[in-house]
């Protein structure tokens, strides 16, 4: 892609850090995200250190507001250019099926699902203009198979790897690319409690391993779901 502008959520660390490091590497100027202002700030500063020839925006905001990401987007647009990478890596986490209340339900939807809705819509105009982009929605294993205590989580993650699949089937004849990314335990904080050592686990950077590999595949490959598991 000849305009290399990438917008990552949850950016802070963990996932989205790993993803933004390695894209910085590729050379993708970047809009950073986290809901932490100190954690995206520390992010950058380790960034542009790192790789002084590129463009950093930060942004600390909830994702689930729902006028920030226009009003990022619009700035990232603005400042260093169309964004043609988006990567929708933000996302919530709590335990339980029935149990769980409606306000968990409705907090998981927002953040896991139309977060990313509203991320797309508002990247989808630059990246129509210049007839390319690819979007990554970081969704979970959860968003294909669902387990007894990650019911709420997994109906979001659902929602998000269904829309996903529709997005790719749009979008493809406009040349924009979409690939859910659908890993297990990955070892991040996040996984504090999973049944295995750390090593045991995907790392962080086998996602950003991932997305750089997509990124080089030719136009006319697609893959709208991609599960990692360990």
């Amino acid at each position: 892609m000849n305009n290399k502008v990438a917008v990552i959520t949850g950016a802070g660390r963990g996932i989205g850090f790993a993803i933004a490091n390695e894209l910085a590497e590729m050379g993708y100027s970047l809009g950073l995200t986290a809901c932490s202002g100190e954690s995206v700030e520390s992010a950058a500063k380790k960034l542009s250190e790192q790789y002084p020839g590129i463009g950093i925006i930060t942004g600390a905001f909830n994702v689930a507001d729902k006028d920030k990401p226009e009003e990022f987007i619009k700035k990232v647009n603005e400042e260093i250019g169309n964004v043609s990478v988006l990567v929708n890596n933000a996302g919530y986490y709590k335990s339980g099926t029935s149990e769980l209340t409606i306000d968990e339900a409705i907090k998981s939807v927002e953040i896991n699902y139309l977060a990313a809705v509203r991320f797309v819509s508002a990247a989808l105009p630059f990246m129509k203009k210049n007839g390319k982009g690819y979007i990554f929605n970081i969704a979970s294993l959860c968003g294909v198979e669902s387990f007894s205590d990650t019911g709420i989580y997994s109906g979001s993650k659902h929602a998000l790897v269904g829309y996903s699949s529709a997005l790719t089937q749009e979008l493809a004849p406009l040349g924009i690319k979409v690939t859910a990314i659908c890993p297990s335990w990955v070892n991040t904080q996040g996984a504090a409690d999973a049944p295995m050592k750390p090593e045991e686990m995907i790392q962080t950077e086998d996602i950003a391993f991932t997305i750089r590999y997509l990124l080089g595949l030719g136009p006319a490959a697609s893959i709208r779901e991609l599960i990692i598991r360990c």
